[in-house]
C-alpha cells in the first residue's frame, strides 16, 4: 500500500510540476532583439517586428484585448539627440514638452481620448538611442521596465507622470 501511494504521489507531483511549468510558460513570451530582451505577459503579442527601419530596430506590441500598446525603437544616435527625438515625437503626438528625469526624456500625450507617454533614453558610449511610446491602459505595460540589455543606459525607468 505505501508503495502505491508513493508511485501515485510521484505521478501527481510530476503532473503538478508539468502543469506549473506550462502555466509559467503561458505567462511569458520572450522577445529578443540585438539591443534588448524582455518577457511579454501572456495577454500581449508582438504586432510588428522586430523590423529594421533605416538603421533602427522597431517593435510594436499590443495587448490582445486592445487596451494597451507599446512601441520600442532602438537605433544609432549621436550625443544629445535624445532631447531632439523626445521633442520631435512629443510634438508629432501633440504631447507635453519633454522633461529630463532620471536620465531620460519624458512626455505625455492624448489622442482621441487615449492617454499615453513617451520615454527617450540614450547611451552615449554605444551611440544608441531608445524610444518607448506607450498608450492606453498604462499600468498594463509596466513589464517593459524589466527589460534586459547589455546597454544599461538604454533600459527605461517608469516615468513620473503628472
Amino acid at each position: 500500500m505505501p508503495n502505491r501511494f508513493c508511485r501515485g504521489a510521484v505521478s501527481a507531483l510530476t503532473l503538478l510540476v508539468l502543469v506549473i511549468f506550462m502555466a509559467v510558460q503561458a505567462q511569458a513570451v520572450p522577445l529578443t532583439t540585438k539591443h534588448y530582451s524582455l518577457e511579454l505577459p501572456a495577454d500581449w503579442v508582438v504586432v510588428s517586428g522586430p523590423v529594421k527601419v533605416q538603421e533602427a530596430v522597431q517593435v510594436v506590441m499590443g495587448q490582445k484585448d486592445h487596451k494597451s500598446s507599446a512601441l520600442v525603437i532602438v537605433g544609432p544616435a549621436n550625443a544629445g539627440e535624445g532631447e531632439q527625438a523626445a521633442k520631435g515625437n512629443a510634438q508629432r503626438l501633440g504631447g507635453t514638452a519633454p522633461v529630463l528625469r532620471n536620465g531620460q526624456w519624458e512626455f505625455t500625450f492624448e489622442q482621441k481620448g487615449v492617454k499615453g507617454y513617451g520615454v527617450v533614453r540614450e547611451d552615449t558610449q554605444s551611440k544608441l538611442l531608445l524610444m518607448l511610446v506607450v498608450s492606453g491602459d498604462l499600468r498594463m505595460a509596466n513589464f517593459v521596465y524589466s527589460m534586459r540589455s547589455p546597454y544599461r543606459a538604454l533600459v527605461p525607468q517608469p516615468p513620473q507622470l503628472p
